[in-house]
């Protein structure tokens, strides 16, 4: 495996797209200026209005091609614990570069036409390779398709009107009334509203003990493997957390459709950390051509992949993926609006539809 080389686009200078619209300015100033002033003012409001000529200028200066996928590696690690951590912050936190807090910003078409990937492992990855690979499930419809399973169950949400409960002080609940396991049962509906057979474990596996959570799910995983060997898809579905230092909880939103709803993530785990796990590629493959179309088809609902050094029991199929659904500032009402849609994005994928 190749190891990643950093490098930071130079921010000083004058780029290309820049000279040439300087270019064209002063031509079409001394155009004006020869009797031409109404044609001048003419292509100026055409190119002016003209999508894609903004578009590709703006993707030249920032060194993008339109359209294509990009890859993203932060400056600073996410505040993260180890799997087996006994007071857990956050498995994942979307940390920007300092350059792009001022860097044009492409619009919601093109921007849901790419897929980054927020990448804290030494390994060089390669998007535009991963969605080449063009890896597909496909749905036999011979017995359960899908796994849905919750290492962290206790995960829950703010309360609300329509979700009214009284929360531990880490927004953790045994009532699975209110927490990640209410959002797995949505999508173990939708997706057999969709064509899919699903087999939702419901047990709770970090409480009272969050320590060793991984590996009582895995048991649980394998075992409905052996149990249900038609399964391809295994989904631990969980509910992300992002605190400032003073305890302030952050809530990862868009509005899709005039409703608010929780933001969705996918976290891919590789071989990095010391475990077994030699496939991680097949995950991150898969995972990769899912949120191109989810992108395409519900813009500003995903948030970029997150590829980690951990494997969090990925190994279990190539069709193995954890997905944050929201955070601890998002209701249960904002979760369950978010996992339809993937839902069906899903259903529709594992089916062909």
């Amino acid at each position: 495996m190749r190891r990643r080389t950093k490098h930071h686009r130079r921010r000083g200078g004058i780029g290309l797209p820049a000279a040439v619209t300087l270019c064209l300015a002063a031509s079409l100033l001394l155009f004006a200026r020869a009797g031409g002033e109404d044609a001048a003012q003419d292509l100026i409001s055409r190119l002016a209005g003209s999508r894609s000529f903004i578009t590709r200028a703006v993707a030249l200066e920032l060194g993008l091609t339109p359209g294509t996928a990009e890859v993203y590696a932060p400056r600073t690690a996410a505040t993260a614990r180890s799997e087996d951590a006994d007071d857990p912050v956050a498995e994942s936190t979307y940390i920007p570069l300092e350059e792009e807090n001022d860097a044009p910003v492409l619009d919601a078409a093109d921007k849901a036409a790419t897929v980054t990937i927020n990448n804290e492992t030494s390994y060089e990855v390669d998007v535009a390779a991963c969605l080449a690979a063009d890896t597909t499930i496909r749905s036999t419809g011979d017995g359960p398709q899908v796994l849905i399973v919750h290492t962290h169950g206790s995960e829950s949400y703010t309360p609300d009107s329509a979700f009214p409960y009284t929360p531990s002080e880490n927004t953790r609940t045994t009532d699975t009334r209110y927490n990640v396991v209410r959002v797995g049962d949505e999508l173990q509906k939708v997706l057999e509203e969709g064509g899919v057979q699903a087999v939702h474990i419901r047990d709770i596996f970090d409480s009272p003990t969050y320590s060793g959570s991984y590996d009582r799910s895995l048991a649980a995983i394998e075992e409905a493997l052996a149990q249900y060997p038609t399964i391809q898809v295994v989904i631990d579905l969980h509910r992300d957390s992002i605190l400032t230092d003073d305890g302030t909880a952050y809530k990862t939103s868009c509005t899709i459709d005039g409703t608010e709803m929780a933001q969705l993530m996918f976290v891919v785990g590789t071989d990095e950390g010391g475990l077994y796990h030699p496939n991680w590629q097949s995950n991150l493959n898969y995972v990769t051509g899912l949120q191109y179309r989810l992108n395409r088809a519900w813009p500003g609902l995903m948030r970029p992949v997150n590829l980690r050094t951990q494997r969090f029991n990925q190994h279990a199929t190539p069709g193995s993926m954890l997905v944050e659904v929201g955070s601890s500032g998002n209701t249960m009402t904002e979760a369950l609006a978010a996992i339809r849609l993937f839902g069906q994005t899903l259903a529709a994928d594992l089916t062909g539809a």
